[in-house]
Formats: structure tokens, sequence, C-alpha cells
């Protein structure tokens, strides 16, 4: 089974993420997610288990953060990522050989993010393409570190950040935390399912 395993992120220091995890009801540090220190709060990567990659498309610097890493560590997995991208269309080409050519569906824009939507469901998890739409949180994001992870979803019930109604990983409310300035990596805590 295809899906998301792993979420790597760089924070100034680790006693800030575990206030945000406790506060929001998840783990003080789920099992699919690893840290290092970074002067600025970013995602790193993320990582995609029982993905059989043959042909992957040319990486530029532009294009390198939308490719996963081959993680098989088999923990639980995170609900969701987010990925930022200038252009939808040929984000979603360059990521059919890891997502193995599965429909992605529209979702309609985020007003959290500033970015229209697409997602993909991979096994227990979701991964979302995110094209700005205007200035905000993705556009910024993608300035700064070009396209790539820039937030995750995971269970939990946050009483802090910005509530929504409606979110791209799961089509219902949410909590969206940021980890720093505008932009840091967002957590995203989804009512657990099921």
């Amino acid at each position: 089974m295809v899906e998301i395993s792993h979420v790597h992120l760089a924070v100034p220091e680790q006693a800030t993420l575990s206030r945000i995890f406790r506060e929001g009801g998840a783990q003080s540090f789920p099992q699919w997610l690893s840290t290092d220190f970074a002067e600025r709060p970013r995602i790193d990567w993320y990582g995609i288990r029982g993905a059989l990659i043959l042909n992957p498309p040319p990486l530029t610097d532009e294009t390198r953060g939308l490719w996963p890493r081959p993680v098989d560590d088999w923990t639980e997995p995170p609900r969701g990522v987010v990925l930022a991208t200038v252009d939808m269309a040929r984000a979603a080409t360059d990521l059919a050989p890891v997502v193995h050519d599965a429909q992605w569906l529209d979702v309609g824009e985020d007003a959290a993010l500033g970015a229209r939507c697409q997602r993909v469901t991979l096994g227990r998890s979701v991964l979302v393409l995110a094209e700005p739409t205007a200035e905000g949180y993705t556009a910024a994001c993608l300035a700064r570190f070009g396209e790539g992870p820039i937030a995750v979803a995971l269970d939990g019930s946050a009483h802090v950040g910005r509530a929504v109604t409606n979110n791209p990983i799961s089509d219902g409310p949410a909590r969206y935390v940021r980890l720093g300035p505008v932009d840091a990596p967002t957590l995203i805590f989804l009512p657990p399912s099921g």
C-alpha cells in the first residue's frame, strides 16, 4: 500500500513543538515525525512507503521539494501532507509515478492556505497540492523555500490557532496552528477519524 510514512521538521527548539502537540491533544512526538535543529522552522521532507518509483522525472532545484523520500518505517502515518506548488497540473504529472496515476480530486480553495487545492488519497493518508491564489501563506512558503511540504495534518483537538469549517484533507473542521512566522510550517489538527 502506498502512503505517506514520515515527515521531517526542522525547528529552532523542540519544547515549543512538544507544547503545541500536547495542547492540540496529539501524541508528544508522533511516530511518523522526526526533527532537526534550524534557525527558522520548516518541513525538510516527507516520505512515502510502498511506492515503486522506476522513472522519476528530472528534478530541478525548484521541484526537488515535491519529491518524497522512500521511507518504509511502517508506523502509523500522518493524516496528510500539503505540498506547495507554482503549477498544480505540472506537479500532479511529476508525482504520477509516486501516486501510481491515482486521480487527483479538486477540493477548491482553502482561505487559510491562500491556495487552490487538489488531493489524492494514499492508503490511510492524503497528499494535497496547494497552488497560491493570492499573496498569503502558500505564496510566502514558495518564495522562501520553493516547492515542497508546507503543512502536515494529524489527529487532535487544538483549541488554539485558526479554526476552519472545511479543510482540503478531510473536508471537515480543523484547526491550523503555525509553528512560527508567516512562512513557518502549519500543523492541521483534525478531529480523530473513525
